[in-house]
């Protein structure tokens, strides 16, 4: 643990501390009504009870004001290592993704819609890693950012099951969405990985502006791409067969530029449910290997040790009551 201050949120409280010295002044209810008791012998254990009962109560008072002042601890940076990576869900939302996932021409009757497909797919791919910080990024006509990155993957989780309400857009804008999801990773370092995750049903035809930019931004932020491609059966071409320069369609022109990235890149192609979760589970395993990565905490507030102390030196007053003589009477 490196780099931590300590402070107070309420620092003007601690001007009441003097209060904590109040248990060893002397009250006139406790002086003895006799004129000389100098005959009587030497209570030992009464005296020790005594100054732990005045000890107690200014303990009680003490940590009582400081944590009404708010002690903690800010800047705080720990060594970890995980599996920490950053990942950012890409998703596509077009209308096409709505339509039924199968690999004949003929869509079975009864069979997931292509957005269910990926949704629970990566529903389980999400939960599998605990240690990983995600980002959920939609695009259609243009990018929505659905959640930023975050540590939370209940917010990740719902953000998937939502893709489930409304139908896609019409038009598939891949060149805003990429962009946008390589703005994500800007303006903070991070030492784990870092990976796009991009889901869609078909490519993009990208223009030589869209293509420097997300070339430039890949390698910039040593971001590495993985493209699923959820094949449309026989209407969709084949990427894991060579893809020839006379391949004119926006998949083929979308992966041979994917290709010749300067920073990692990889197609998983899935025609059902089975090959999604091959897909996912895939990239699961690509992740494993451990990082030691630097993590900045929250300020680590210390108010509840305080009023512990506090409590506990109140139970240890009750106690040292209930065994004290009250009178002499």
């Amino acid at each position: 643990m490196t780099a931590m201050s300590f402070d107070f949120l309420r620092p003007w409280l601690l001007l009441m501390l003097p209060l904590a010295v109040l248990p060893w002044l002397p009250r006139p209810s406790e002086n003895y009504a006799f004129s000389f008791i100098g005959w009587l012998p030497r209570d030992t254990l009464g005296t020790a009870i005594e100054y732990a009962r005045r000890a107690c109560a200014m303990l009680a008072l003490f940590a009582i004001v400081v944590g009404l002042a708010g002690p903690g601890r800010s800047n705080v940076r720990v060594m970890r290592t995980g599996t920490a990576s950053e990942i950012l869900i890409l998703m596509d939302r077009s209308a096409s993704m709505d339509a039924v996932m199968s690999k004949t021409p003929v869509a079975e009757p009864g069979g997931q819609s292509k957005n269910a497909v990926a949704r629970h797919a990566l529903e389980r791919f999400v939960a599998g890693r605990r240690d990983d910080r995600f980002a959920f990024m939609m695009f259609g006509i243009s990018p929505i950012l659905a959640v930023p990155f975050t540590a939370n993957h209940r917010i990740i989780e719902a953000a998937l099951s939502g893709t489930a309400i409304g139908r896609g857009t019409p038009d598939t804008r891949l060149d805003r969405g990429l962009i946008a999801a390589i703005g994500q990773f800007d303006g903070h370092d991070h030492a784990g990985r870092r990976t796009i995750v991009l889901v869609s049903d078909g490519g993009a035809r990208l223009d030589a502006a869209a293509r420097a930019a997300i070339g430039s931004g890949l390698a910039r932020n040593r971001i590495a791409l993985y493209f699923v491609y959820l094949r449309s059966g026989v209407y969709s071409p084949d990427l894991t067969k060579t893809t020839s320069a006379d391949d004119e369609s926006e998949e083929a022109e979308l992966h041979r530029y994917f290709q010749g990235l300067a920073t990692p890149y990889r197609l998983y192609q899935t025609e059902d449910a089975a090959a999604m979760a091959a897909a996912m589970s895939d990239i699961d395993r690509q992740h494993r290997s451990l990082v030691a990565y630097e993590e900045r905490l929250p300020r680590q507030d210390g108010s509840a040790a305080c009023f512990a102390v506090a409590l506990a030196a109140c139970a240890a007053l009750l106690a040292l009551r209930l065994v004290q003589a009250r009178s002499w009477r």
